[in-house]
């Protein structure tokens, strides 16, 4: 087990992980429509914190669970199921953080002082 280095990706991270298990959880209490993506959603998420301390398999690195999550995320927002309209903001929000973690990870998006 190792803690990790404070940085902005990692709060990145974090806020991420923690809105996609807040979102989760708040579909799994409507109990129509998408609960077994929010299940997947909320597995995620908690393996994405859960990744922080522990070393994870290759299988389960960072990339394939942000790519996971970024999928589910748009899954969900195509099917609403009982969410009220406030909870698909937190939706997005995770969506859009999502997005930024993924294109920061890849190298492909980099902006000095947080890469």
């Amino acid at each position: 087990m190792h803690i990790p280095t404070l940085t902005p990706l990692l709060l990145l991270l974090v806020v991420t992980a923690i809105l996609a298990i807040i979102d989760a959880v708040t579909r799994l209490r409507g109990r129509r429509g998408v609960g077994v993506l929010a299940v997947i959603e909320l597995i995620v998420g908690v393996l994405m914190i859960l990744s922080l301390f522990i070393a994870l398999p290759g299988i389960l690195a960072n990339n394939i669970l942000e790519i996971v999550l970024l999928v589910l995320l748009i899954l969900l927002l195509i099917f609403r199921g009982s969410v009220r309209r406030g909870f698909a903001a937190i939706t997005v929000i995770a969506l859009v953080l999502d997005l930024a973690l993924l294109l920061f990870g890849l190298g492909w998006l980099k902006i000095p002082g947080i890469n």
